[in-house]
């Protein structure tokens, strides 16, 4: 081979590096989305109540919003080919576990590990890109890795529930396992052919006290939620959880500030544009979580619609599909200095798109619904295409890495915010509908209260025993109840996000401002 060979092999050897880190993100893209739609399958086979079901998503956002900012500290210090190597193990030794998963426990433990392996390989797989690529080639890498990314979260519903109908569930995680260890190999060569950075930047320091703290600020918070509708809001559980958010919350605030290598940098937030970035990136996560869990599960809940996975999955395509479009068509139609009026219709466009779906039941056709998500989708594909762009434009390139860290960090904090408050929604909602069926049982209950939180927040298998033990008359009378509060709760939940995309339209509104160069 001539020299001159070699050099034009070099040249174009990058998309090795891209095409590398594209397959672990789909990989991980893709079972985020996927597995929403098997929820129902796995609530049901594993028997889990609707606590258990929340925190199955819980604890994927928990783990990876709160290691995710500190992922490009590791890939500085260590390399970022080996913290997406890391990654790629973390998230394969979760999916292995849920995999073998009989019960709660081990579900819950191989969803942290996926956490932890999501924040790993979203973060690594971006700055790999950026430092192994031209210059001149790097938005069409990054165009592509974008691509990837929409592709598997389009697909994942699609994908998970052909898998849970045809085969089960589990197979889900089967499939991560095969994509992940393509990814893993693709890695492997690249690292070894020296496509990837080696230079390592020394004296960096990682911080853990602040990862540490912000978990718990997060976990408290979100058990606390969890824990105020079971327990009563002023019961020493919850206030218990709340004090402990306030003191870990201030903990690391006064740590970030006086940190040499902050998680955060607060100096940031002076930037308007970034301040609207974060909490909008926020507020997407919040929103997006109404169509991701909880439309999906109104389609498949016998309550419901009661489609199947597969139906299920078909039945979101008007979202995904045009989610998908959007997000690969905005960047190249709309102009940065016009960034702000759009992300602003994006949190519109969201806001009508769960307005429309307020007050649809279960005797509302599909037929009726399908064209409401398509509202959803326009609303997504905008504000994940334009929010990051507009928050990374408001600081120097200088801080980008660490400025994109915490933008992602507030979209999965939104994420596990938003199903913890949806689900206090329309647990609190169904309670005020079947408690005063409870009461005016015709019958004698020996534990009243115990059947009404049986209820509420028991299992397939637990809610139909309590049924069972009860006469035809009331029992008629309480299952006509557990509809409506069904119903109820699910409207319940899409105003809250409403509000929550009203509340992103005016914060887009007000603190947005054309592109500037940062002083």
């Amino acid at each position: 081979m001539t020299p001159a060979t070699d050099t034009a092999g070099r040249k174009h050897s990058f998309w090795l590096v891209v095409v590398a880190a594209c397959v672990g993100a789909f990989a991980v893209a893709y079972n985020t989305t996927a597995v929403m739609t098997a929820l129902p399958a796995m609530k049901s086979e594993l028997d889990l109540d609707l606590d258990a079901l929340q925190w199955v998503i819980n604890v994927y956002m928990l783990f990876g919003a709160a290691t995710l900012a500190a992922m490009g500290h590791l890939g500085d210090t260590y390399g970022m080919a080996r913290i997406f190597l890391c990654g790629i193990v973390f998230f394969a030794l979760g999916s292995i576990g849920i995999v073998i998963a009989d019960g709660a426990i081990l579900l819950l433990v191989g969803r942290a590990l996926q956490g932890l392996g999501i924040a790993a390989v979203m973060a690594a797989s971006v700055a790999l890109i950026s430092r192994s690529t031209p210059a001149e080639q790097r938005a069409s890498a990054h165009g592509v890795w974008a691509a990837a990314v929409a592709l598997g979260f389009a697909l994942g519903p699609l994908i998970g529930g052909a898998l849970t109908d045809g085969i089960s569930w589990r197979a889900i995680f089967i499939l991560d396992l095969v994509i992940l260890g393509t990814a893993a190999l693709l890695c492997l060569w690249v690292m070894r052919t020296g496509l990837t950075p080696a230079v390592l930047e020394g004296g960096k320091r990682t911080d853990f006290a602040g990862i540490a703290l912000l978990f718990v600020t997060l976990a408290a918070f979100l058990y606390a939620l969890t824990c105020g509708p079971l327990y009563g809001w002023t019961s020493l559980p919850a206030l218990g959880l709340f004090a402990l958010t306030l003191l870990a919350g201030a903990g690391f605030a006064a740590r970030e500030l006086h940190s040499a290598d902050p998680l955060v940098r607060f100096d940031f937030f002076r930037y308007r544009n970034y301040s609207a970035a974060a909490a909008g990136m926020f507020l997407s996560g919040f929103t997006q979580i109404g169509i991701l869990f909880f439309i999906n599960y109104y389609i498949q809940a016998p309550e419901g619609l009661g489609f199947s996975a597969l139906q299920a999955g078909l039945a979101l395509l008007p979202f995904t599909a045009v989610m998908f479009v959007v997000s690969l068509v905005a960047p190249h139609t709309i102009s940065p200095s016009r960034y702000g009026v759009w992300a602003t219709v994006s949190m519109a466009a969201l806001a009508i798109g769960f307005r429309l779906m307020h007050g649809v039941d279960h005797q509302t056709p599909f037929e009726d619904i399908w064209w409401r998500l398509t509202f959803i989708g326009v609303g997504v594909g905008l504000t994940m295409t334009l929010l990051p762009r507009i928050g990374l434009d408001a600081l120097p390139d200088t801080n980008a890495g660490q400025g994109s860290g915490v933008v992602n960090t507030c979209l999965y904090s939104g994420l596990a915010v938003g199903t913890a408050l949806g689900a206090v929604v329309a647990l609190q909602i169904k309670r005020r509908i079947i408690d005063p069926f409870v009461d005016s049982a015709s019958s004698v209950l020996p534990d009243a209260d115990a059947l009404k939180v049986t209820l509420v927040h028991g299992s397939e298998s637990q809610v139909s025993k309590a049924l069972a033990q009860l006469p035809a008359g009331d029992m008629e009378k309480v299952q006509s109840a557990l509809l409506r509060a069904f119903d109820a709760g699910f409207s319940g939940v899409m105003s809250l996000m409403t509000g929550a995309a009203l509340l992103g339209v005016v914060l887009c509104a007000v603190l947005i401002r054309a592109r500037k160069t940062p002083g």
